[in-house]
């Protein structure tokens, strides 16, 4: 699922270089969709998982999405270094899913699953998009979408490109009668997937005016929507034309300035257009120099602050590329100190002792490359 992010952009990119590639790739992403398509709607039902009248079905599944997922690795080598990132990832939870099958660790398998859907998301919202993925097409029937609740529902319709979908399907969620208290997640999906992806600054501003109203919401959060509704048409603006990096950097300044404590939400509006300037200033940019590091480390920054989770997050490997890209640059030091706690957030907060040895083997690496002259 993580390479069904980019199914179309990737297919065609390799299409022209590799007639191989343009062959197989997307027969093998049909391969995962349809095998998603069988275990997803699995993992969201109770007990359907460990039922032992799936579990010949549930194991052909498996073993099908695992063998192309790790070709799909091996495809994503030519692909650009987030989406060998992302690849890495879903082979390694296809792996992971298969492994705790076998052991009849059924919730684990789920999880391991749904994290897999999480990696189409991070990947699918990085960049500007409209059109859905032909190839995700048919993953899930329109009802089986509709017997899911919201938010679950949403998760879905951003990682299958059903961009407008998940719009309805998030404002649906944020006037409804859940509180508002754990609706702080659906409310960045909203802004992300609004601005990021769909470039539309508009279409949020009456539903946030609306959401604003709520009578659950606390003072603190009322503001901060209002203070969203205020910038966006200036953010929109300052957006405009060409990726820029010192705008992007600008705007995370002005951000981080007003933030008062740890969970200020004021910034998020900044944030969000300082990773889609980012985002697209990455994609345009291919010389490895100290500027485009520093966009790597600032886009770190955001992913950090806006990511979905702990668990499913780019943010490490946007930290780590900027510093083995300019490990001399003065702001390696803070990439540094930011990945580390990432990945120590990723494993539940664990002492250093318990992140795995190639994970802190990175660490040290990185360490002797920017203390090196």
């Amino acid at each position: 699922m993580v390479i069904l992010a980019c199914a179309t952009g990737a297919a065609c990119r390799e299409s022209s270089r590799d007639p191989e590639m343009s062959s197989e790739t997307p027969e093998i992403m049909q391969q995962i969709v349809r095998e998603m398509g069988t275990l997803l709607p699995l993992s969201v039902q109770d007990g359907e998982l460990a039922d032992p009248a799936n579990r010949k079905r549930v194991a052909r599944s498996l073993e099908t999405l695992s063998r192309n997922a790790d070709i799909l690795e091996l495809h994503a080598a030519r692909e650009d270094e987030q989406m060998q990132f992302l690849a890495r990832s879903m082979a390694r939870d296809a792996r992971g899913v298969q492994r705790a099958y076998r052991e009849q660790r059924f919730e684990r398998a789920g999880f391991l699953l749904q994290r897999i859907t999480e990696n189409c998301v991070v990947c699918h919202t990085r960049l500007p998009g409209d059109a859905a993925s032909p190839i995700s097409q048919g993953f899930l029937e329109q009802d089986q979408f509709d017997e899911l609740a919201l938010e679950p529902r949403a998760t879905l319709q951003i990682a299958t490109r059903r961009f407008d979908s998940a719009l309805d399907t998030l404002e649906e969620l944020l006037a409804s009668p859940r509180g508002a208290v754990t609706l702080l997640g659906p409310l960045t999906d909203y802004l992300v997937v609004s601005i990021r992806v769909k470039g539309d600054y508009e279409r949020p501003i009456p539903k946030l005016e609306r959401f604003a109203e709520r009578p659950d919401l606390w003072t603190r959060l009322r503001r901060e929507v209002d203070f969203w509704v205020d910038v966006l048409p200036g953010l929109q603006a300052r957006a405009a034309g060409p990726p820029d990096l010192a705008t992007a950097r600008a705007l995370l300044t002005e951000g981080h300035d007003m933030v008062e404590f740890g969970a200020d939400r004021r910034w998020l509006a900044h944030l969000v257009v300082a990773s889609a300037i980012l985002q697209n200033y990455i994609d345009s940019h291919s010389t490895p120099d100290a500027r485009l590091a520093e966009a790597y480390y600032l886009l770190g920054i955001t992913e950090a602050r806006i990511g979905r989770n702990y668990w499913v997050t780019p943010a490490p490997f946007l930290l780590e590329t900027s510093i083995r890209m300019a490990p001399g640059e003065s702001f390696a030091h803070d990439a540094f100190a930011l990945l580390e706690e990432e990945l120590l957030m990723s494993y539940e907060g664990s002492d250093y002792e318990e992140i795995p040895p190639e994970e802190r083997r990175v660490l040290d690496e990185l360490q002797t490359l920017i203390a090196r002259p």
